[in-house]
């Protein structure tokens, strides 16, 4: 049976050092206000909700449109690429994220895709700074929706149009780090796959009961084998 992989990038496939420059530096220049992404938990959330989470911490009522969020789109991915091509702030695979791709990829079975709270042209900076945009067909992005349960039917739907087939909820299973990739895994009859290399330990994880747990990505062989039986 086929089945399409829809990865989570930060905390799952890439873990980024100092990304807080960019994203700082970005609701600066867009809004003129100044803004701490570490002043919130982001995890699992998508980008417009971590923005409007930063205000609300620092007591600013800001209005904001969609011209706004374009404006800030496009600011956060200068400013990413900026700081990723000085050395300031750094995206790297996690462990076995790079040899996981590989191996799918090489595989007919398998399609993966992405599912995540960035917005599609800063994921696609990530992507390309850890060496894994070339394993990932287009997937689903806050620029689609700030409403993270969205974005599985998004990416599934999407990557139909672009290869010609259909497949069914039951065939696709979200790999993630936190309990938000699992409630929006449900929420769209899909199965999830969590993994403890974010902010959430496999024990705290395994809690929540999604359909398989493990540590990390690094086991190779032992990930695909879950993935196959899932």
């Amino acid at each position: 049976m086929e089945r399409l992989i829809l990865f989570d990038i930060d905390g799952t496939l890439t873990r980024t050092q100092n990304g807080y420059l960019p994203f700082n530096e970005a609701i600066l220049v867009t809004f003129g206000k100044v803004g701490d992404i570490r002043t919130v938990v982001p995890d699992g959330n998508t980008d417009p909700r971590i923005v409007k989470d930063i205000f609300a911490q620092a007591n600013l009522k800001i209005a904001i449109d969609a011209a706004d969020w374009q404006r800030f789109t496009a600011n956060l991915r200068e400013r990413y690429q900026h700081h990723v091509r000085q050395g300031t702030t750094a995206v790297r695979p996690l462990a076995g994220a790079a040899e996981l791709l590989q191996m799918l990829s090489a595989d007919e079975a398998f399609h993966t895709t992405v599912v995540t709270g960035n917005f599609e042209v800063t994921a696609q900076v990530k992507l390309e700074a850890a060496g894994l945009a070339q394993y990932l067909a287009r997937g689903a992005y806050a620029s689609d929706s700030e409403h993270r349960p969205d974005l599985p039917a998004i990416a599934k739907e999407r990557w139909q149009r672009l290869s010609g087939q259909i497949i069914s909820p039951r065939q696709c299973i979200v790999v993630g780090d936190t309990p938000y990739d699992l409630e929006a895994a449900r929420q769209n009859n899909m199965k999830c796959l969590l993994v403890g290399t974010g902010r959430y330990p496999v024990e705290e994880l395994e809690y929540w009961q999604p359909d398989a747990c493990l540590p990390d990505l690094s086991a190779t062989q032992s990930v695909v084998h879950t993935l196959t039986h899932l």
